[in-house]
């Protein structure tokens, strides 16, 4: 889109960071990426983001706290496998073009998430929240502009939560 409106401190700091560099465009070479919320298995996983924080809550047979509000509104995901994917192509091709990409595998709703705990862990529990959420704010965005300078993103977030479902029933086994 042509207008941006940031929905969340981070994205304003983003935005403000974005003009300063094409602002000095021609003293550094950058690049940008606006990446989808991360999931999937890494050293340093982070539980605060849905996705990851709805398989810690199955590990723990807690029930996954879903805003009813939010059930098919979509919000943008990346799978770290993707992330990796183009932060190698960015090194390996110096990618630095002066330009600033929406990086995402998905806009995924969560109806469609909890499609895929179903799918890997049949007995998974829903607690219905209507507590207001910090970013209540739904949206698709577009990778149409990376996908046609690079290449396609095609990591499957359901794969990011069976893989990461797989590492908690490991360590389950292992106690």
């Amino acid at each position: 889109c042509t207008k941006l409106k940031p929905k969340s401190p981070y994205a304003e700091i983003k935005l403000i960071e974005e003009k300063i560099l094409k602002k000095n465009r021609k003293k550094i070479k950058f690049v940008s990426f606006r990446f989808g919320t991360i999931s999937g298995v890494s050293k340093g996983m982070r539980f605060h983001t849905a996705i990851n924080k709805f398989c810690f809550y199955t590990f723990l047979r807690k029930p996954l706290p879903i805003w009813k509000s939010m059930m098919n509104k979509p919000r943008p995901y990346l799978s770290l496998t993707d992330a990796f994917k183009v932060l190698k192509f960015t090194i390996e091709k110096d990618f630095f073009n002066n330009e600033s990409f929406n990086i995402l595998s998905n806009n995924l709703t969560l109806k469609t998430i909890i499609q895929y705990f179903r799918k890997y862990k049949k007995n998974i529990k829903i607690k219905y929240e209507n507590s207001k959420l910090i970013n209540q704010y739904s949206y698709k965005v577009s990778n149409k502009k990376f996908v046609d300078r690079a290449f396609n993103l095609k990591a499957n977030i359901g794969n990011d939560i069976r893989s990461t479902l797989k590492i908690f029933k490991d360590i389950n086994n292992e106690m």
